[in-house]
Parts: structure tokens; C-alpha cells; sequence
């Protein structure tokens, strides 16, 4: 079991929650917003603030608060109990299919400009004059948190966490200068009010019922073992869905930036699974039971098995299905100027060659004329593909790449408040609202179900899962899918139809391999000693590297250093050099029949090579479609369904109000500016400055317009001049009164009639039309 609290933020004020730059060169500091462009408050910052606000109510109710601030936050030498996720607007927690609807710089936020002022003179710092985005202060956000158990300790800690959260006050910039003002309630007041009252009891000294439940798990039975573990018999197909940026950190060399991999390890899936499994059988896992001893050999035993995940490539038009994509080959090289697939794909490029069919060395339709097109011949080089193919049939492509997203974090003092000097760090992460694509396999189905039974997954629903770093912070919440599948995901086709020869056999890794040598060392490319013994060939079969003409090998190769760490011992896990994924050889065999080659290398593909096999490494492909530009292949087409990202609704608040400004300019530049003389400027003052959402308000407003009894006690003596906007002013003012109407009646008609920002936008936006001419003939005079 476990606790989760769904908090509601209302905003009363504007906020601003910089994304870390600008919008071109006409905003400053932008607002943070996720890829879809709706705005987003982060969960560092949610944390951040939180524990502030709870070390505030510590200080003050005089508690000690070391340790319930340090349990629910963490230390470094401390896990965190509790995960924050960022808060999106209400109704809008998922990702959104891309769409116009939502805007940088417009949907929900307005821009404001602002100057520093030097205190000493009073006056504006020269080159102190910057612009910001400032978020809409009428949104509502929603953001969760969560904590795996649910015993005593959690419980009060719920209470501290709630109280923190009633405490805060403000968010984001300028939060001591009125921005950001808002209250954080529990969407479930109910909960909320008891909470609160076991809180106040807690620190009244009362005696408080634990609400605490013993978590009560489902007797588990011993897993059968099968007689041999090595043979999976039994596959699923994994799909995930990016809910929050992922970043699934490479080794950082040096500086404080941290990079994502383009691709997601299998070992990150088996460790957030085995992590579930331990927090909800902690202590039958301490106790060396059958929760034990089932872990061990799902883990330990190799029945079970977790490939990489690699993107998929989403059609625009069908947002319901999607392309498998593999790894491009290191022999593959392509046009400097243009890369890519020609014709059918989409890449539009001269081409893709391999070198382990020829070696060239320049483009050879670059180094061709074309007199239709008036291209003159030239010697352009070629250079590697990279980066992904996605598997359509006849017409594969190479553009894909998942996309990135940087976002810029500040480490901040803690007693001052302030930024620590040098505490700015980023973190390049896999944008929210894609799809990857993996596989599990186990021994048999039985496997699989204690596998699903232990870590709390639900057959056939959407599952939630957090993977990488940062995740209890805001990053690395997924939902995943998994469903059964029969054939292998990435061969796309029998080893049996790829494979008619014993000569020239393309061998392709589709992971990184980790191959040690007799004494431990680790292989850095491709040899025959290790080919033969990892192969598995038998004793008077031999295998060979082919060569080019130059008597060059056939091999491309490059090796990266892997680096884990154990969560567990909160140690660095041995680090290992694997030979990296999509590295490939051509090879020829000898002393083997075709019939006998076939079972060695399907039990090769199957069963992979190398060490760390079940984390994904060594996962191989003979003679793979991707070589024939995948021909008379069915390219099977992944179903998105179950995660389909949910089309942005163009009914939300802030979408129609930014939708209404801008048919409402429209419609005001379509009037005539003729009729509005110099004194229009005080009623335009007064319709930028309105706060009223009725017509009728508005109009009682402007009669009094040039009436001095509105404002004195009684009239001036002697004076007789007639009202302006009474006689010569009369026409002008019937035209702002139409306007007025017609005002009313677009926002009644898109259901907006209640809405204050869509009044204050519609009724500035009024007044920026009268001014423009009243002050234009105002100079004209002068």
C-alpha cells in the first residue's frame, strides 16, 4: 500500500517559473513550459519550496526538525520517501499531441517589461531593462505526491507535508515583490481537514490514533523453476509513454551539466521493477523468505530477461500507431550535404551506402552532373549515418531522433535564500509525449505472472513507473503497457530467409556487448577468438573476418565505458567497456554446414552474447533487413492506442481566451478610426483600466464621461460648455457603445462571458484601438 496526495495550486497573482532562456529577442526569461507548450511548474522547485516552507514550521512549532525534514526530503546519504511530481494545469496532467492551440509567449501568460532601479540615485541602470514571460495568474495546477508505505511514520509525515504545503505562500520569481501569490489546498478537503486535526493534536501534545495500515500482502508461492532457464520461451512487448522528461544520465566527464542517452537500457527497467518489488516486500525480503527467494531467481536466476527500449517514430497524421527504429549501423555512411535515404523515404538524401560492400570514398551522385537540374559535378566525402532507422517497409528513413529538452536548475542557500554562487546546474533530457519500444522475454508464462504479481502491475491496464535520475523530484514518470507478442521485435523476418550462405555473413549488435576475455579483460572490437567461443560453434568450425581489397577488415567497431550504480549498497556498481550498439562485421564461416549454421546463430539470437544479458547487452542480428533497405518486409506497425497522447482541447480557458484576442483584433482593425477625437483618450484610460464583466456597467461608466457633478459636490457656477461626448463626440461614442455590444457578444458566444481575463483582454485591446487615433490627431494639432 501507499499514500498519495493530490494537491490543487490557484494562483492569485501572475507567477513567473523561468525555463532557463529566452523567446528570440523579444523576451528575456521565458516561462517554463513542457514540449507541448502548456506551462509547467517542475518538481525541483516544488521541493525546494516545500522544504523550506516544512524547516519554517519546524522553527516554529519548535520541533526538532532534522529528522521528519531529512525522511520525507533526504540527505545525500539518505533516500528520499517521498516523490513530488511537477504540477501541469488542471485537466491537463498528461501530455498533449502537438497542436497550435497552446502558444509560447501567448496561451496563458502575458509579457511584461521591467528595469532596475539603482537605489542610491533612484534612477534606471543602464542596460538593466529586460522583459519576462509571466504566467496567467487564473490557472489551476495540480501536482501529486507520494510515498510507498503507508505505516505510522508515513502517516505523520502526510500531516507535516500537508501543513508545509498550507504554509507556503508564494512560488517562483519575485515572490517578495507580489508574484506568485497563491493557496495549496488538498483537491480532497475532506482528507484534508483531518489531516490537519491529527496535526494540531500531534503537536498539542494529544494522544493521536494511528491511522496507519499493516500492509497486508497476497500470500506468494514458491516460483517453480524451469529445467533450464536459459530458454525463454515466453515474450512480451514493453511500450512506454514519456509522461515527464526522462534523463537516463550518461557518465558526465567534467562540468555540471548532465546528458541523457538516446535510448533507454533494459537495465533501467529491471531496476525500477526490482525496486518496486523491494519497497512493497521490504521486510519478507529482510526475512529471507519466499518473497526472497522468488526475487532472487527472477533476478539472479536469468528467467527473465529486459531488452533496451528504442524510440518510436509517430506518424503526424495517425497518432494511434507508430514505426519501430533500430540503432544505424557504423558501416553505413552517407552524403555530407545530403544525408539520408533518396525516393521513397522521406529523407530526401543521395543515398546510403555500406562499407562492407564497397569503399568509397566520395558521393557518387555528387560526383555526377545533372544538366536538368543545372547541379555541376563535385567531390563532397561521405560521412557516418547515425542516429536511428525507422523500419518502414521499401522506404526506410533516418531523420528520426528523439528529442531533447535542457532545462537549468539552481542550487539554493538554504539560510539566505539566495542562489549559491556557482549552484547552476542542467539537465538534457528526453522530452515528455514520446514512445519507446522494448521487449521481456522469460522462461515461461508462469514466470511472468509472478513477475507481474510481485511488483503490482496490472494485466492489460496502463502501469506507472518512474525511471532515471531525478524522479522524485519531477522527471522520469512513465506509463508503460505491457502486451504478449510471439516473434522477436526488431528481426522482422526468420534467420532462415536472411541467412542462404555461409559466406559473407553480416553480423549487426543490436545493444551494446560486454565480451571479456580468459582473464577478464574486456574485447574492444571484433576478433575471431572471441566470435568462436561466443558464437558457440562447434569444435571444427571456424569463422573468419573478410577483408576489401585493400586487405582492410570488415569491421566497425567503438567501444564506450558502462557505469552503474547499486542503489542498495549506495556504492558504484564494477565498471565495464562494452563494444556499442550498432557496430557491425562481415564474416564467413568455414567446417559448418548451412542447415548447422542456422541453429548456432537462431540459439545466438536468441540467447545473445557477452555477460549482463539480462539487463539487454548482447542482443545480435545476422544479415539484418536494414542491409536490403528493408524489401518485400513487413514492417509491423507498433499501436499506440492504449497511450495515445490526448488531443489538446481547444474548450480550456486560456486556449479560448488567446483564441478570442485574437478573432476580437480582427474584428476591432475592421472599424473605422475617424470618429475618435483627442479627448477618446480618457475613454480609453477608462476602458483599460475597468475591471467590469457586464456591458451595462461598462456603459453607466462612460456617460458620466464629461460630467463635472460626478466629481464635485455640486455643479460650477457660470459654466455652460456643453459636453464633448454629448455633441461633437456623439458619433464616436455610439460607435464604443456598439463595440461594446459586440463584445459582449463574442465572449457569449464562446461561453466567456464569466471570464474576467477574457473581459480585461477584450476591453485593452478596446482601448488600444480608440487611443491610437485620438493621440494621432492630438499631434496633428500640436
Amino acid at each position: 500500500m501507499s499514500i498519495r496526495l493530490e494537491f490543487d495550486i490557484a494562483f492569485k497573482s501572475d507567477y513567473h517559473v523561468g525555463a532557463g532562456h529566452g523567446l528570440g529577442l523579444q523576451v528575456d526569461s521565458a516561462l517554463l513550459r513542457d514540449p507541448d507548450k502548456v506551462p509547467v511548474i517542475r518538481g525541483t522547485v516544488l521541493a525546494g519550496l516545500l522544504r523550506e516552507s516544512m524547516e519554517n514550521l519546524c522553527a516554529l512549532a519548535g520541533e526538532q526538525q532534522k529528522d521528519i525534514v531529512a525522511s520525507i526530503f533526504g540527505t545525500p546519504s539518505q533516500k528520499k520517501r517521498w516523490r513530488i511530481s511537477s504540477a501541469r494545469p488542471e485537466g491537463l496532467t498528461a501530455p498533449l499531441a502537438p497542436s497550435r492551440d497552446w502558444r509560447a509567449g501567448e496561451t496563458a501568460a502575458q509579457t511584461t517589461t521591467r528595469v532596475r532601479v539603482n537605489p542610491r540615485t533612484r534612477r534606471a541602470e543602464e542596460n538593466k531593462l529586460f522583459t519576462r514571460e509571466e504566467g496567467d495568474g487564473s490557472l489551476r495546477f495540480r501536482f501529486v505526491t507520494e510515498c510507498d508505505s503507508d505505516d505510522a511514520a508515513a502517516q505523520c509525515e502526510a500531516e507535516w507535508l500537508l501543513a508545509a504545503a498550507r504554509l507556503l505562500r508564494n512560488l517562483g520569481a519575485g515572490k517578495r515583490r507580489g508574484y506568485g501569490e497563491c493557496d495549496i489546498h488538498l483537491v480532497d478537503r475532506g482528507k484534508e481537514d483531518e489531516l490537519l486535526d491529527r496535526f494540531a493534536s500531534r503537536l498539542k501534545g494529544e494522544p493521536v490514533d494511528d491511522p496507519g495500515q499493516k500492509t497486508s500482502q497476497a500470500a506468494l508461492a514458491p516460483l517453480n523453476l524451469p529445467a533450464d532457464p536459459s530458454q525463454h520461451a515466453y515474450r512480451l512487448e514493453v511500450l512506454l509513454r514519456l509522461d515527464e522528461p526522462l534523463l537516463i544520465a550518461r557518465r558526465s566527464e567534467a562540468g555540471n551539466q548532465f546528458e541523457t542517452l538516446d535510448a533507454i537500457p533494459g537495465g533501467v527497467l529491471r531496476g525500477a521493477l526490482a525496486w518496486r518489488i523491494a519497497q512493497r516486500f521490504a521486510a519478507d525480503l529482510e526475512s529471507q523468505g519466499v518473497a526472497f527467494r522468488n526475487f532472487a531467481n527472477l533476478f539472479f536466476g536469468d528467467l527473465v530477461r529486459f531488452s533496451s527500449l528504442t524510440p518510436v517514430e509517430v506518424r503526424e497524421k495517425n497518432l494511434s500507431t507508430g514505426y519501430l527504429t533500430v540503432v544505424v549501423p557504423r558501416d553505413l555512411f552517407t552524403c555530407e550535404l545530403h544525408r539520408g535515404y533518396p525516393d521513397r523515404s522521406k529523407d530526401r538524401g543521395h543515398g546510403v551506402w555500406s562499407f562492407l560492400d564497397e569503399n568509397r570514398q566520395e558521393c557518387s551522385v555528387c560526383a555526377t552532373e545533372d544538366t536538368a537540374s543545372g547541379r555541376k559535378a563535385a567531390s563532397v566525402k561521405l560521412e557516418t549515418l547515425g542516429g536511428f532507422i525507422s523500419l518502414v517497409r521499401n522506404a526506410p528513413r533516418s531523420k528520426h531522433k528523439p528529442k531533447q529538452t535542457v532545462e537549468m536548475h539552481i542550487s539554493i542557500d538554504r539560510k539566505s535564500g539566495r542562489v549559491n554562487t556557482g549552484g547552476l546546474y542542467g539537465y538534457v533530457a528526453l522530452e515528455p509525449g514520446q514512445y519507446f519500444v522494448g521487449e521481456i522475454t522469460c522462461t515461461d508464462e508462469n514466470v511472468w505472472k509472478a513477475l507481474q504479481t510481485m511488483a503490482g502491475l496490472r494485466p492489460g491496464e496502463v502501469n506507472e513507473l518512474k525511471l532515471g535520475k531525478a524522479q522524485q523530484r519531477g522527471y522520469g514518470k512513465v506509463s508503460a503497457v505491457f502486451r504478449p507478442r510471439e516473434k522477436p521485435l526488431w528481426h522482422l523476418q526468420s534467420l532462415s530467409q536472411r541467412l542462404t550462405s555461409t559466406q559473407s555473413v553480416t553480423m549487426l549488435l543490436l545493444s551494446d556487448a560486454i565480451v571479456p576475455d580468459p582473464w577478464g579483460r574486456f574485447w574492444r572490437g571484433f576478433d575471431p577468438a572471441w566470435l568462436k567461443r561466443e558464437l558457440r560453434l562447434p569444435p571444427e568450425a571456424e569463422v573468419s573476418i573478410d577483408r576489401n581489397e585493400d586487405s582492410e577488415a570488415l569491421a566497425f567497431s567503438a567501444v564506450r565505458t558502462v557505469d552503474a550504480f547499486n542503489a542498495k549498497l549506495a556504492l558504484p556498481r564494477t565498471r565495464d567497456i562494452a563494444i556499442v550498439v550498432g557496430s557491425s562485421v562481415r564474416l564467413t564461416f568455414t567446417g559448418i554446414t548451412l542447415s548447422g549454421l542456422l541453429r548456432v546463430l537462431e540459439e545466438v539470437e536468441a540467447q545473445g552474447i557477452g555477460l549482463r544479458r539480462d539487463e539487454g547487452f548482447g542482443r545480435v542480428a545476422f544479415n539484418h533487413p536494414v542491409y536490403q533497405q528493408l524489401q518485400s518486409v513487413d514492417s509491423p506497425m507498433l499501436d499506440l492506442s492504449p497511450l495515445e497522447l490526448t488531443k489538446a482541447n481547444g474548450s480550456h480557458p486560456s486556449v479560448a481566451v488567446l483564441q478570442f484576442a485574437l478573432d476580437w483584433l480582427k474584428k476591432l482593425d475592421d472599424q473605422p478610426l475617424r470618429h475618435f477625437d483627442e479627448p477618446f483618450e480618457a475613454v480609453a484610460r477608462l476602458l483599460h483600466t475597468s475591471r467590469q464583466t457586464s456591458v451595462e456597467a461598462i456603459k453607466r461608466e462612460l456617460e458620466g464621461l464629461g460630467k463635472p457633478e460626478n466629481l464635485l459636490s455640486m455643479p460650477l457656477s457660470g459654466r455652460d460648455k456643453p459636453n464633448f461626448f454629448e455633441t461633437d463626440g456623439k458619433q464616436g461614442m455610439e460607435i464604443v457603445q456598439k463595440m461594446l455590444d459586440a463584445l459582449a457578444d463574442e465572449l457569449r458566444t464562446r461561453h466567456l462571458e464569466q471570464n474576467q481575463q477574457a473581459w480585461r483582454i477584450g476591453l485593452q485591446l478596446l482601448a488600444a484601438r480608440i487611443a491610437g487615433p485620438a493621440r494621432q490627431k492630438a499631434q496633428e494639432r500640436r
